[in-house]
């Protein structure tokens, strides 16, 4: 499960490193690190392992998500594999860069079965209008 939030730049390439705490997590049964991006809800960019993507699709599929609704347009298109070069970065895809808002500084965070990856100006926008303890309630913490 990933929990945690981490503050990290892009290279000029583009490039980030997962932290090493998430690593683990993301690397796939057969030890490939092979990892899928997509669109995420407020115009994040979510991280899960390939293998864990497939069995969330599969699971969609058996709950009878029709594969021609706007939602599975929108998702299936959004999605994008990217493998970790020799030392340990990975490329952000362009266009979710570009959705995100994502200039240099970013945040990743751990967010249950999938990492967030957000631009850091954004995140702290986003959490300063959160009703911290609201949210909570909802959880049942």
């Amino acid at each position: 499960m990933f929990k945690g939030v981490f503050e990290h730049q892009l290279d000029d390439k583009n490039r980030l490193r997962i932290p090493s705490k998430f690593k683990k997590e993301l690397t796939g049964e057969h030890g490939e690190k092979t990892y899928s991006f997509f669109r995420g809800m407020n115009r994040c960019i979510c991280v899960m392992s390939d293998d864990l993507l497939d069995d969330t699709i599969s699971s969609l599929s058996e709950e009878g998500i029709s594969e021609s609704s706007e939602a599975s347009t929108l998702f299936f298109g959004n999605i994008f594999s990217a493998e970790e070069d020799g030392q340990g970065r990975v490329t952000l895809p362009s266009a979710l860069k570009k959705m995100a808002g994502i200039q240099k500084n970013v945040v990743t965070l751990g967010r249950g079965k999938r990492l967030e990856i957000w631009a850091a100006e954004k995140y702290y926008a986003y959490i300063e209008g959160v009703d911290y303890d609201a949210e909570l309630k909802k959880l049942g913490i």
